[in-house]
């Protein structure tokens, strides 16, 4: 590029008058520049090649680079700059037009590679300059070139073996990449032996923690503080002292004491600020509900907010909106704070006065983009992003961009597709998603190849609109790229074995991302902690839906509430087990627990109250009930057992009432309508019966419980001709609905079609063998015919699957059941067939997809509505549930 630009000089130069004698003269006169001369001008030129690489215009700083290290060759600094321009270049490029390939192949292996040529020529011209080298072997450890960077660490350490910069990094490498623990741990506790770095202390100090040595851990902690050099170092060495305490020592006033410490040295540190709001909360939760605790910690955050904007109102106005400054993570949390309890308003205007003061923060103004989608401001959503994006991109915030185009594609997007598909003028999600949304996931993982929410949101788009196994293999990049946040990459992962029915991969998954995330909380007060304990709820939940209701509580307490705290949802699974296992009074403390940490947890209310109504504690179970639809009143499901229970004791108008306002607190709720249908049955009330069912089918179709109620209507007015018809029908639009087979086979019996029936009924078995009556239905089906042959066979078939005893660990068989239910499931679409009848019955809503049902799930139904799991059928804890739940809804009336 030098020799370009100077060969383009000399032409425009020979068109000036007197060239050649101007040149010849310069050649003769021209006094060489001393060394101070020479120097000044170095730094000058230097200064003005960093303020163009600032401004983007990285060509002209490159330039600039160039001609510096023309005039001195052996400047190491601008070898230093030039190389790492030369990397940024590189990684724009990619960024450009990213695509899968570019992404996963190691594209700067080839020797030809800029910056890779600028280390080389700066380390010959510069090989005492350690800068380079470490600079040089974090370029190669970032592409993947392991070995090579480790060469040249080692090259790095030979010019000084106690340099504290390349012994961390170098440590790091060898900790993160190649478990090379011990290796690690002399690396760092060498380069302590000179200097005393923040970073040093805090990773030597988790690396103790890991090994179960806190004491270790602690001595280290003391004896470096007074050592450390800069504020900042000494605030990060107090916050790991802090999580030391409250963590393993369970001495909660002392990490207090210590985060204030932090917070003397460094008033205006957000990070400060947040470790001290997480542990109010902490502490006000072992004392309180959940509203105590968010009142703690939204108090510290105002007050963080306000000491801020106190400690930064000496300076102009204009300052803070210059400067990117990390006070805007304070803001962002206590927005954060809100969201949770979906006080929409509440966050944005602490999101305003957020970007008001630091507008630089690109975090800000994607929290801000965040909170738009949620209430459906999908266009402010897109320029909060683009905003946030043109400050700095980030992977969070391209993830968060890329997801928004998946769901509600723009109009740009929408064009682009049409005019790439001539035969099809609908614009599907499909094609933005290989056209659009993998290029900026791709993105996010260039920007930052360690981020899990990324490979978490990849891998989950990918399953969707792409392939299982294109989804498996962006998980695996996630699994060897070893992120910060282990919790998404599994969760994520678990999450897609569990919809492809491998339960048991699923688990495993779930049992190695604890593993990680705990090691990677082991140092300081994760961010990423409420992440990890969603592994713990879903691997819990897993083993109770697997019948294992013994070490299901294992997980919930020990991997859950011990280590994460009081959590609604760990306490509620909890619960679910000691019911399970038939302590009553150890399940009544834990949902009692549960409450109280959120009061709003409907789940918690409705199974609480389940249970109290099955041991025959009506008033309990009424009251119960009331406190919940109080906290909760727009879940349906407790208005639904609330209802159902009084209509068994008699109280029918009191029932109707509860159905009544269910439906206006939760009218998209199914069950509801259903529930209510089965009662005016029950009571005679045909006409009532089916007004409420047509809309139940309007809202979702393929509800097999609402197929099923509709044909005992009309088996009641004996209209037996068409219950075989709407049975049909449903199994047409719920076809891995065991229930509806079960019904039909049975229908067919009563005919005296026994060959039909049996079919039926094994394709039931079929499409979820874990549902028993089906069992008992073809049992009773072999029986009336004699085949003893195949009653034997279904005995031992039923045998390999259930076990009744709860105490005992499930039989293998039935995992696997559960895994063919699951897959069953994926193919639940409404094939074309015979629509006549169910046409009289409900007129279709075909302008609705059933993605965008609102309906509540029951807790016992579906891991979804608890723990972002898939959901998966099965009659988990069956005991607990009232007949009129879910595919149970039909057994009192047939």
């Amino acid at each position: 590029m030098a020799a370009t630009t100077s060969s383009s000089t000399s032409n425009t130069a020979s068109n000036a008058p007197n060239t050649h004698q101007n040149t010849n003269k310069n050649k003769h006169h021209k006094k060489p520049l001393s060394k101070g001369r020479k120097r000044y001008l170095v730094k000058s030129m230097f200064r003005q090649a960093k303020a163009l690489e600032r401004q983007g215009q990285w060509r002209r700083a490159s330039h600039k680079f160039h001609q510096i290290l023309e005039m001195d060759p052996l400047d190491a600094h601008s070898h230093l700059g030039l190389a790492r321009l030369q990397a940024r270049r590189e990684q724009a490029h990619h960024r450009q037009a990213p695509t899968p390939q570019s992404a996963t192949s190691n594209t700067t292996t080839n020797s030809t590679s800029s910056a890779r040529q600028a280390f080389e020529r700066g380390t010959a011209c510069c090989p005492k300059s350690i800068h380079l080298w470490q600079a040089w072997a974090l370029y190669e450890e970032t592409h993947g070139n392991l070995d090579t960077a480790r060469n040249l660490y080692e090259k790095a350490l030979q010019i000084d073996s106690y340099n504290p910069y390349v012994c961390h990094a170098y440590g790091l490498m060898e900790q993160k990449k190649f478990s090379q623990t011990n290796h690690a741990q002399q690396l760092w506790e060498h380069a302590l032996e000179r200097t005393s770095t923040a970073a040093l202390v805090c990773s030597l100090g988790e690396l103790f923690l890991a090994q179960n040595a806190p004491e270790q851990a602690r001595e280290l902690y003391q004896q470096h503080l007074p050592h450390l050099t800069t504020d900042k170092d000494k605030t990060e060495v107090f916050l790991a002292m802090a999580w030391l305490e409250e963590r393993y020592y369970d001495d909660v006033q002392t990490a207090h004491e210590l985060i204030q410490n932090a917070l003397k040295l460094h008033p205006t540190s957000s990070i400060a600020h947040v470790a001290l709001a997480r542990l109010e909360g902490r502490k006000s939760q072992q004392h309180g509900g959940n509203r105590s605790t968010k009142r703690a910690v939204a108090k510290v955050l105002a007050n963080a907010c306000r000491h801020m904007e106190q400690q930064t109102a000496s300076t102009t106005d204009e300052a803070p909106k210059k400067r990117h400054h990390d006070g805007g993570r304070v803001y962002n949390a206590w927005a954060q704070l809100e969201v949770k309890d979906r006080n929409w308003d509440k966050a944005r205007i602490i999101l305003a006065k957020g970007i008001q003061r630091y507008p630089k923060d690109p975090m800000l103004l994607q929290a801000a983009g965040s909170v738009e989608e949620r209430v459906g401001n999908f266009s402010g959503a897109r320029d909060l992003y683009s905003a946030s994006l043109a400050i700095e991109p980030t992977a969070p915030t391209l993830v968060a961009y890329a997801l928004l185009e998946l769901k509600r594609p723009s109009r740009n997007h929408h064009k682009n597709n049409n005019k790439n598909n001539n035969s099809n003028n609908t614009v599907t999600t499909t094609n933005n998603y290989d056209d659009y949304v993998k290029g900026l996931l791709e993105e996010a993982l260039l920007l930052d190849p360690r981020h899990g929410p990324a490979y978490n949101a990849y891998g989950t788009a990918e399953l969707k609109h792409g392939t299982a196994e294109g989804a498996r293999q962006i998980f695996e990049r996630g699994v060897r790229a070893k992120c910060a946040d282990a919790a998404s990459i599994y969760h994520g992962y678990a999450k897609m074995e569990l919809s492809l029915g491998n339960v048991d991969a699923a688990k495993a998954m779930l049992r190695k991302g604890l593993q990680k995330a705990q090691l990677n909380d082991v140092g300081m007060d994760s961010q990423h902690r409420e992440r990890a304990l969603f592994l713990s709820h879903t691997l819990g939940m897993l083993e109770l839906n697997s019948n294992r209701p013994t070490e299901a509580l294992e997980v919930f307490v020990c991997q859950g509430i011990d280590r994460y705290g009081n959590s609604s949802q760990l306490l509620l699974g909890a619960a679910l087990c000691e019911a399970k296992l038939g302590k009553q009074e150890a399940a009544q403390e834990l949902f009692e627990r549960s409450v109280l940490v959120d009061s709003k947890h409907g789940q918690a209310w409705q199974a609480w109250g389940v249970m109290e109504m099955r041991a025959g504690n009506i008033s309990t179970a009424r009251k119960l009930f009331d406190c919940g639809i109080k906290s909760a009143p727009n879940h349906g499901s407790l208005w639904q057992a609330y209802a159902t229970m009084e209509g068994r004791i008699g109280d029918i108008d009191k029932a109707r009432s509860l159905f009544f306002s269910g439906i206006r607190k939760a009218p998209r709720h199914v069950p509801l309508y259903q529930s209510w249908a089965t009662l005016e049955l029950r009571e005679d009330n045909v006409d009532t019966a089916k007004r409420l069912l047509t809309k139940a089918l309007t809202i979702n179709k393929r509800s097999g419980a609402s197929w099923l109620i509709a044909a005992n209507i009309e088996q009641r007015l004996g209209n037996d001709g068409l219950v075989g018809l709407i049975l049909r029908r449903g199994i047409e639009c719920a076809p891995t609905d065991a229930e509806l087979y079960r019904a039909l086979g049975e229908h067919l019996v009563r005919k005296g079609d026994i060959d039909n029936a049996r079919e039926i009924l094994e394709n039931g078995i079929e499409v979820n063998p874990l549902h028993a009556p089906t069992y008992h239905s073809l049992a009773e089906l072999e029986a009336r015919v004699f085949n003893v042959e195949g009653l034997a066979k279904l005995n031992k078939k039923a045998s390999q699957i259930f076990n009744n005893n709860a105490l005992q660990p499930a039989n293998p068989s039935t995992t696997q059941a559960w895994g063919a239910n699951i897959r069953a499931r994926k193919h639940n679409k409404v094939p074309k067939g015979i629509a006549a009848l169910a046409e009289k019955i409900v007129e279709d809503d075909r302008s609705q997809s059933l993605e965008e049902y609102d309906d509540e799930m029951d807790p016992f139904e579906a891991l979804e509505s608890m723990s972002s799991s898939f959901i998966v059928e099965g009659d988990l804890l069956g005991d607990l549930l009232p007949t009129t739940t879910g595919n149970n809804s039909t057994k009192e009336i047939s």
